[in-house]
């Protein structure tokens, strides 16, 4: 065997023999001791949002929804970082005049996608495990729609067709909330309520800010 070949093969089973070694001794660290690993997960869930603000007067709450996934990193426990892509639907109802006399509902509907970033809290050690968040959560408007809810003549537009007022793209709010956990070996399934205000006015020249309440399912894995 040609003296480079016999080095290469040495230098192979050695490294065999290491890595194998790096594997038993890891299988041999109990679970409760091994360093938490980053994860994913998705989350679905309700919300109720209104408009609120100093030029939000007469305003109601609309229920709207909440989806999106995560990823999750462990910090020095017990905390943990967690950035998050939502679609959330947010907005508000008010009384509106109509022609020919009377009023109807006006209801605006806000569609955004958010990217929270939340610092976690949590328990590290039982199955079932409280938690706490708060955190920032920049958000891009996607949608604005206007629609009056006349049960003789119902008219629905965007926001630009209905020349209504100039809704403000970006938005950002504040995050908290939190729930109950239940952990298992690979996963995690937990029940969270947030709350998000906004800290931007969703409108131009008017103080009219958003917020939101929500129950979201949250699947880790």
């Amino acid at each position: 065997m040609p003296r480079s070949l016999g080095a290469l093969t040495v230098l192979v089973v050695l490294g065999a023999l290491g890595m194998g070694e790096a594997a038993a001794q890891a299988d041999s660290v109990p679970r409760g001791q091994r360093r938490p690993r980053p994860s994913v997960g998705a989350m679905v869930g309700y919300s109720r949002s209104d408009l609120v603000g100093r030029d939000a007067e007469g305003l109601r709450s609309r229920q709207g929804a909440l989806t999106g996934v995560y990823l999750q990193a462990p910090l020095a426990r017990p905390l943990s970082l967690r950035t998050e892509i939502l679609f959330a639907l947010k907005g508000g109802r008010a009384q509106a005049s109509v022609q020919g006399g009377g009023t109807a509902d006006l209801d605006i509907g806000l569609a955004y996608i958010e990217t929270p970033l939340l610092l976690r809290v949590g328990s590290p050690r039982g199955q079932f495990r409280p938690v706490l968040f708060g955190g920032l959560a920049p958000a891009l408007q996607i949608g604005c729609d206007v629609q009056v809810m006349d049960p003789n003549q119902p008219v629905g537009a965007t926001c630009g067709e209905a020349d209504f007022a100039v809704f403000r793209s970006f938005d950002i709010g504040a995050v908290v909330g939190g729930g109950i956990e239940v952990s298992w070996p690979q996963s995690a399934l937990s029940l969270e309520a947030r709350y998000t205000s906004g800290r931007r006015s969703v409108v131009n020249d008017f103080e009219v800010h958003n917020r939101a309440f929500g129950m979201v399912l949250a699947l880790t894995f």
